[in-house]
């Protein structure tokens, strides 16, 4: 097994919190066009269209 070193760790932290970062951002830009797809949906059948998906 590998031992992680300090600057691997931080590598690896740092790409973490870059990867959630953009994930954020990314939700933030595409919040209201969310908002009005699932308003756009018949009201009984969200939740079977969700479970579709998966």
């Amino acid at each position: 097994m590998s031992e992680l070193t300090v600057s691997q760790l931080v590598k690896t932290i740092l790409a973490i919190l870059v990867v959630v970062l953009v994930v954020i951002g990314v939700s933030f830009l595409f919040k209201n066009y969310y908002i009005d797809f699932i308003k756009g949906l018949p009201s009984g059948n969200v939740s079977k269209f969700f479970l579709s998906l998966i």
